[in-house]
């Protein structure tokens, strides 16, 4: 069931929180503004139920924050170097807002800080967004839509869908910030990411078309291990972000279909967290450096995100998988967290 629970005004424009509760009780709230997931409740080992996402205590403190906190990202999750690209022969300047590149669609027309319009559809909510030609640096009108379904096993599926009448680039995610536990810090959740490589980066965090096997490293949750066994490790990458901030390249049996690609486990609740996704990559954050006094004060790595995506700076990297979105031709992706116990 999905049912439109809040409303509230802020400088003329109107937002709204729809409130999905499933057969066993879960239930998960998402906000018009960013199309973002704010809260989301699943049973523990014991039956009790638990909201496990990091984020601000009400729905008003979203209202232009800034932060990304369990919203959709777009037009491009993560970087773009240099805060440009060339596609068709042509440049395009974007804008800066990660330093000198740009980070999850820039500044001004980045998916996570926009109004989106919302209609119930059976168990689904469809998330719509316009974003004109030219926005964010970015070639193109493009339709986006997101279906946020909770299904009654307790998977929270999010699908895409955009479409352009240009060529364009096109990266969309969801930030949610997971911690499964009670814990301050997931350095007790176990995590697996099923893959043996990752894109490297520079001391800023831009990959440059590289791939680096990872098997056996720091770096490496396959197989899985508890977070905390390597978040302060002196493998260089690790050891400059304070913990992860990478890309990880997905161990694939096919080249689109829905495939399992991570799990998170925490011992202490029973909490498992198994991933789907269609995507080639996952972004894996572990709050490096984090302060938010939200739903309880939090500080670095009280969560973590696991953001599915094509790899960042794509644009600029012939050698990764492809962002470009022909004019007329259909983005889909689907990506799945779905919940139990153990």
């Amino acid at each position: 069931m999905i049912k439109k629970s809040y409303s509230f005004e802020k400088e003329g424009v109107t937002y709204d929180v729809y409130t999905f509760t499933n057969a066993t009780g879960a239930q998960m709230d998402i906000l018009t503004y960013g199309a973002r997931i704010t809260r989301l409740c699943v049973p523990d080992k014991n039956g009790v139920m638990g909201d496990v996402i990091v984020g601000y205590k009400t729905a008003e403190e979203y209202i232009g924050c800034g932060k990304y906190y369990g919203a959709t990202i777009g037009r491009y999750g993560n970087r773009i170097g240099n805060a440009k690209f060339t596609l068709n022969g042509k440049e395009y300047t974007l804008e800066p807002n990660n330093g000198k590149h740009s980070l999850h669609g820039g500044n001004t027309t980045n998916f996570d800080a926009v109004n989106w319009t919302a209609e119930i559809c059976e168990n689904t909510l469809v998330m719509s967004h316009t974003s004109p030609d030219g926005a964010g640096g970015y070639p193109g009108e493009m339709q986006v839509k997101v279906f946020f379904t909770l299904t009654d096993e307790n998977a929270v599926v999010i699908e895409y869908a955009a479409v352009s009448d240009k060529d364009t680039v096109c990266n969309l995610t969801n930030h949610a910030f997971f911690n499964i536990g009670a814990q301050d810090t997931v350095y007790e959740h176990e995590l697996m990411i099923k893959a043996r490589n990752m894109t490297p980066v520079d001391d800023e965090l831009i990959p440059h078309g590289e791939l680096l096997p990872i098997d056996g490293t720091a770096y490496s949750f396959y197989p899985a291990k508890k977070l905390g066994q390597d978040m302060f490790s002196d493998a260089q990458m690790i050891k400059a972000c304070n913990g992860y901030d990478f890309n990880y390249c997905l161990e694939r049996e096919t080249q689109n279909g829905l495939e399992h690609f991570a799990y998170v486990y925490d011992k202490e609740s029973g909490r498992k967290m198994d991933c789907y996704t269609t995507l080639p990559g996952v972004q894996l954050y572990t709050c490096c450096h984090f302060s938010l006094d939200g739903k309880k004060k939090h500080g670095d790595h009280a969560a973590l995100c696991l953001e599915t995506q094509r790899y960042p700076n794509s644009p600029n990297c012939p050698e990764y998988p492809t962002t470009t979105l022909k004019a007329g031709e259909t983005w889909h992706e689907v990506t799945v967290y779905k919940f139990s116990v153990q």
